[in-house]
């Protein structure tokens, strides 16, 4: 006969395997104690190999000791952004982890360069190679996406008192999430082998090699470069504006989302001038990058919520018990209240005078009632607003 003191041990010993199993996977993955080795002969790390393990930094000064031409400026970012992308080539091969996540960063930087500075490159010739990365990124973003939420679950699960974990959540996690990884796996390397991405090099050789400068790129980079920034910045405030006019649900969602793309093209760009302009274009980095950030946390819910909802309803069709995926579904939805409540506090140091005052001023202005909307903590229910309170509600 089992005894209740027989049952806790049983429990407990349970919960420890159930941590354990996830645990083990998403760290072998995503912390490895050395994430970039020299595993094959002559592919070593590029001289700036520290600093691009860490998406968000930003270049050292440039030497300006002579007045930067615009088109030089974006030359040499361009360069620097193709053999970042390059780089990674070979450990994404070797699965080393986190190199999936670097290279997808790095089509990303090249994409907001060439979108983002058209007035000086060509878009009639940068427009296939901006698709062509997106179309590289896409291939990348299954796995990305899949490791990004273990890491998140594996990081809730280690924190949830030991009551609520029920069933056998780890092992129902590993099978179907390492399926999903094992797809996205496959889905690099045929992208890796392919024709197109061949041709793609090929494009970034003759990208390089022969510019599609405008007669713009002649301008000075100092007085010109953050021209477009501005404009990207407005565009970036036009998006959020649109979304908090939204009521809670799939389209504001979407909004939202696409609100941090343009953050990320605004952060990736201000990366392109800050050796250029100095302190105050990086301070106005670091609050792009939190701004990203915040959204990233809204994003990352929002499609690990679907997710936890079908693992739930296959976990109940084998018979076992789904209480734990309503519980992690919860506490997906909470974060996505978390982060409206933290927005508007986001967005005032975003906006606020002093951060945007090294960018043209005519062309970041906007109408007041634009400028700063009515945003509060959002409200107890999610569907109902009382008087003055934000439409900012999950």
């Amino acid at each position: 006969m089992t005894t209740s003191t027989d049952l806790t041990r049983q429990q407990n010993a349970h919960r420890n395997d159930q941590t354990t199993m996830i645990t083990r996977h998403a760290e072998n993955r995503l912390h490895p104690a050395n994430p970039h080795p020299n595993t094959r002969p002559g592919v070593g790390d590029p001289p700036d190999r520290r600093k691009s393990e860490h998406p968000d930094h930003v270049p050292g000064p440039r030497d300006t000791r002579s007045p930067a031409r615009a088109g030089d400026v974006l030359l040499a970012a361009l360069r620097s952004q193709v053999a970042e992308l390059r780089a990674e080539d070979p450990h994404v091969r070797e699965e080393i982890p986190g190199a999936v996540t670097l290279m997808r960063v790095a089509t990303r930087r090249l994409r907001s360069t060439l979108s983002g500075f058209a007035w000086f490159l060509d878009p009639e010739h940068t427009r296939t190679v901006a698709e062509e990365l997106k179309w590289l990124g896409a291939q990348l973003a299954e796995q990305h996406d899949v490791e990004v939420m273990i890491e998140r679950l594996t990081h809730v699960l280690r924190a949830l008192p030991e009551p609520l974990i029920m069933g056998p959540l780890a092992a129902d996690l590993e099978r179907a999430l390492g399926a999903l990884i094992e797809q996205g796996e496959k889905t690099i390397t045929v992208a890796l082998n392919s024709q197109r991405y061949l041709a793609l090099q090929t494009m970034l050789d003759q990208l390089l090699n022969r510019p599609p400068l405008t007669q713009q790129a002649g301008e000075l980079a100092l007085t010109d470069l953050p021209r477009s920034v501005a404009k990207a910045f407005r565009k970036l405030n036009r998006l959020l504006n649109a979304a908090d006019a939204l009521p809670p649900g799939p389209d504001r969602d979407t909004a939202l989302h696409e609100a941090r793309k343009a953050c990320k093209q605004v952060r990736y760009m201000t990366e392109v001038v800050t050796p250029l302009v100095g302190e105050s274009a990086q301070h106005f980095h670091r609050q792009t990058e939190k701004l990203q950030e915040l959204l990233g946390n809204y994003q990352d819910a929002v499609m690990a919520r679907p997710v936890l909802r079908q693992l739930a309803e296959a976990a109940h069709a084998d018979g076992h018990n789904a209480f734990t995926y309503g519980v992690l579904y919860a506490l997906e939805h909470a974060r996505m209240g978390q982060v409206l409540d933290e927005l508007p506090h986001r967005l005032e140091q975003l906006r606020d005078e002093q951060t945007l005052t090294w960018l043209p001023q005519d062309l970041i202005r906007q109408p007041a009632h634009n400028v700063q909307p009515n945003w509060t903590p959002a409200p107890r229910s999610p569907e109902t607003n009382s008087p003055g309170e934000s439409r900012w509600a999950t």
